[in-house]
């Protein structure tokens, strides 16, 4: 439920940096005025005690910043990674479809061919949630009318050469879903509620701090909202699989597609 709700919030990067900056401006400015208060009552005692409080709160902060950017980079590196791996074993099964008797040659590689475009439709930015599950009931289709073709080969003829194309062929519909739950493997929807709850006290008792001196300026009123929303949204585009400014290249897919359709 809580995956959903933040999934809804964060569909848009530009929301997501509108929204977070503005919360965080609007906490740290209730932070100064509630400051305010204790600047009139000229209590040194108890504002001895902040810069302790803001600095235990920023370090818990620049901790959590840390590991949740450390997992959403490890989450991107691994899409990354997987991409070129599909493309070679998608490249490699094709190849050693050279080696299939006349009869079913032809065909799978034509359905290679068409396995690879439906691969990049699938991994489209734009793409909807209906046309998703389109494109990935027919990217299962052409797996099992490949898959038949490589029982038939092997009773017919079970050589290395054609074993070698079963394996080829197996690996590539592995990676299928081998991608599939890596799109699907996210950043959990908890640690994003911690980080942002963390965030907000940061720039409350930033702003408080800054309301118990009487003293403030527009820069570093503004700088720490406006910096942690950038953070958070770079962070939530390292998170995200179909959108954002950082996304996953499928140029070893392009480039397997050319190759592909020349003779």
């Amino acid at each position: 439920m809580l995956d959903e709700l933040l999934k809804q919030i964060f569909s848009s990067q530009w929301r997501v940096i509108l929204i977070v900056g503005a919360l965080l401006f609007s906490v740290s400015e209730w932070g100064f005025h509630r400051g305010l208060v204790l600047h009139d009552k000229h209590d040194d005692a108890c504002k001895s005690q902040i810069g302790t409080l803001q600095g235990a709160v920023l370090g818990l902060l620049g901790l959590l910043l840390g590991f949740t950017f450390a997992m959403a980079v490890q989450r991107y590196d691994i899409r990354r990674d997987l991409a070129v791996q599909e493309a070679n074993a998608i490249g490699t099964t094709f190849l050693r479809a050279s080696f299939l008797p006349e009869s079913h040659r032809a065909e799978v590689e034509s359905l290679l061919r068409h396995y690879v475009d439906l691969r990049l439709q699938f991994l489209a930015a734009k793409i909807k949630q209906g046309e998703v599950d389109a494109v990935e009931k027919a990217d299962a289709e052409i797996q099992q009318a490949l898959w038949r073709h490589a029982v038939a080969v092997g009773r017919e003829s079970n050589t290395p050469l054609v074993m070698g194309f079963v394996t080829a062929l197996n690996e590539t519909i592995d990676l299928d879903a081998t991608r599939l739950a890596a799109m699907r493997n996210h950043v959990p929807g908890m640690v994003w509620l911690l980080l942002l709850l963390v965030s907000a006290s940061g720039c409350w008792i930033s702003g408080y701090a800054a309301g118990s001196t009487g003293r403030r300026t527009t820069l570093s009123q503004s700088l720490m909202p406006a910096l942690i929303a950038i953070v958070f949204t770079l962070l939530v585009d390292f998170d995200a699989t179909r959108r954002g400014f950082i996304g996953v290249s499928q140029q070893s897919l392009v480039d397997l597609r050319q190759s592909l359709s020349q003779p």
